[in-house]
């Protein structure tokens, strides 16, 4: 059979999803399609053939596509090595994983061709830079913040968590990028709990599941499910907007709309929800509509310009810090 070239580029989207946080059976198998249906020449009485072909026989011929564009690598035993026992020590096993980690895919020269290439995701930066070093990963990780390999995963609600989370433990001395934090957002409390079983299912590594005040019968569902490793904390009152310093919220609304009426520690109220506050100041302050996303990402920016110290966290942050630290 014939193969068309795989250009450069997509060399660096095969690898860039042979490297993603999934299972390698998921991961593998999207990729060796993906080289089937996209580089393989095959005339109409070979397709059918090729459809006929069991697990093993595509792996082989994916395999071949792949390596046909790469020179030989004789020295990817590190690579390899770092391959299986990562799967082993994140996943549970998984017999489909195990017979696909065996493809002899020529990862090292692979590598070598996009490691020059800009803005490499962080999947790729970690494993380029294990491949051309053969250092200890977790040590690559801690000295490059290369967020790979992952030590455990922070599940919460939603953009509003993904997006500070990462920023407000930092300040608290925990670098997420440095120690392997992996934050997911679930898309809304009501997804929270079917996330964390599917991941429980396949996931070894610890987990840690924030949920606001309101989700109680999240967490209920979550405990009766919950593994040894993994912790769970509902804040105490309120949603995450709520454990927000004011001034924090305040100096960064004013920095990002510095050309209309400036928010005050007045225009906040006791007892009342900050995102409904927001909601309203934003509407008579004339910043446009509220979205939470957008604001965490005004917090976000404000926070890379003028990092607060961490006495200026409220104590909820610094004590969901520690239990993420201490997991």
């Amino acid at each position: 059979m014939k193969f068309k070239e795989i250009p450069k580029s997509y060399i660096k989207v095969i690898l860039d999803r042979l490297f993603r946080f999934k299972p390698a059976h998921e991961r593998y198998e999207r990729v060796f399609n993906d080289i089937l249906n996209k580089f393989l020449i095959a005339e109409n009485d070979e397709i059918s053939k090729i459809h006929q072909l069991d697990l093993q026989e595509k792996i082989n011929l994916a395999t071949e596509i792949f390596n046909s564009n790469i020179s030989p690598s004789k020295d990817d035993k590190d690579i390899k090595d770092y391959i299986k026992n990562e799967e082993k020590r994140i996943f549970h096993k998984n017999e489909l994983s195990d017979i696909y980690l065996e493809a002899k895919l020529n990862y090292k020269n692979a590598l070598d061709i996009i490691k020059d290439e800009p803005d490499l995701k962080d999947n790729l930066r970690q494993i380029v830079e294990f491949s051309l070093l053969k250092e200890d990963s977790k040590k690559l990780r801690k000295k490059h913040s290369l967020l790979f390999p992952i030590e455990k995963i922070l599940l919460c609600e939603g953009a509003t968590e993904e997006i500070l989370l990462e920023k407000l433990c930092k300040i608290c001395g925990y670098d997420f990028r440095k120690e392997g934090i992996y934050v997911l957002g679930a898309g809304g409390k009501n997804q929270v709990a079917r996330k964390y079983y599917n991941m429980a299912e396949v996931i070894k590594i610890p987990i840690f599941i924030l949920l606001d005040s309101d989700a109680i019968q999240t967490k209920e569902l979550i405990e009766s499910k919950l593994k040894p490793k993994d912790k769970i904390y509902i804040i105490q009152n309120g949603e995450f907007e709520d454990i927000l310093p004011k001034k924090l919220i305040i100096n960064a609304l004013n920095c990002r709309y510095n050309s209309c009426l400036e928010c005050f520690e007045e225009d906040f109220h006791k007892n009342t929800k900050t995102a409904k506050e927001l909601y309203e100041i934003f509407k008579q302050k004339g910043f446009g509509d509220f979205k939470k996303a957008d604001f965490a990402k005004t917090i976000k920016e404000y926070i890379d310009l003028h990092p607060p110290k961490k006495d200026e966290l409220t104590d909820e942050i610094i004590k969901i810090t520690h239990m993420i630290k201490t997991l």
